[in-house]
């Protein structure tokens, strides 16, 4: 967690409403939401096994305050981010059921603010268990619950500008579900809350960071072509909001709000494996920084 007048006196000269976007949460992205791809909350079969490795380049050259001014110069932040995940699929009480763990591990480096460096971080992230539950799982249309618990084991140094750990708890409930329209085409939808807990850690080192709930809605239209079924196009929408924070009872400034477009491609390369591409970039965001590109490679292996 970063104030920034409180790190870096110089940024005292900028604007007021800069001063107030005050703590920067300089994460590898996947810290603020649990973002889906387009065909996430359509289960596998009973007893099928998925590896997956996610790699995800981030590119970031303005940061944008609550009031919706933006610091461009001498500003910017890199982040290199990999994750490992493993879900089994499994029958439960009739219904469809996946735990699964994800690991994350990268790099946040090139960062800097109105001219200020900012120190680079590496390691790891903290792990993130999932267990879905599918409700609904009918041919065309599926629907799930979705409990995710953020443990705080990744790398976290206190006082540190930036860290790949978040050094708290954190849970979210998403809910969300898939619909075949026909000729090739569905859609997935979404929408989740996300719990934090505190960090005693944060700022210099001995403040206390507390936030409020934040909120996401998703939506992918995406298409199948029945000539090839082997390959996938879609596109998609994220809505971020809430998050107020606060240090030591007083208000930062910095809250979630996020609105982002994606394109994905898929393609099954064998009946067993998937190469994708998602790009991502936000189009419009407040107190924090904003993604001018995030492109990702993910590799799924079942089994």
């Amino acid at each position: 967690m970063l104030t920034i007048t409180e790190h870096f006196p110089a940024l005292r000269r900028c604007t007021r409403e800069a001063a107030l976007a005050a703590a920067v949460w300089l994460l590898a992205g996947y810290a603020y939401a649990v973002d889906l791809n387009s065909q996430d909350l359509i289960p596998a079969p009973a007893g099928t096994n998925a590896v997956l490795g996610y790699l995800t380049h981030t590119d970031r050259d303005s940061f944008w305050t609550s009031s919706g001014s933006a610091l461009r110069e001498g500003t910017g932040l890199k982040s290199t981010v990999g994750i490992f995940r493993y879900v089994r699929y499994m029958d439960l009480g009739g219904f469809a059921f996946a735990p699964q763990v994800l690991l994350p591990y990268g790099r946040l480096y090139d960062g800097s603010l109105g001219g200020v460096p900012l120190e680079s971080a590496s390691g790891t992230g903290d792990p993130i268990l999932a267990a879905p539950v599918w409700l609904v799982n009918q041919p065309g249309t599926t629907f799930a619950v979705v409990p995710y618990l953020f443990v705080p084991a990744g790398s976290y140094r206190a006082g540190r500008t930036l860290n790949l750990g978040e050094n708290r708890w954190k849970a979210n409930l998403q809910v969300g579900g898939t619909h075949q329209l026909g000729a090739g085409f569905g859609s997935q939808l979404s929408a989740d809350v996300m719990w934090y807990g505190t960090n005693d850690e944060a700022g210099a080192g001995s403040s206390r960071l507390r936030q409020q709930n934040s909120y996401q809605v998703q939506a992918w239209l995406t298409y199948t072509p029945p000539s090839d079924a082997s390959w996938t196009f879609s596109a998609g929408y994220s809505g971020l909001r809430g998050g107020r924070q606060r240090l030591d009872g007083v208000d930062t400034g910095q809250a979630t709000r996020a609105d982002q477009l994606r394109l994905e491609v898929s393609k099954f390369v064998t009946p067993t494996l998937q190469i994708q591409g998602l790009v991502q970039r936000d189009i419009k965001v407040r107190a924090g920084f904003k993604e001018d590109v995030r492109a990702t490679l993910r590799v799924l292996k079942v089994f």
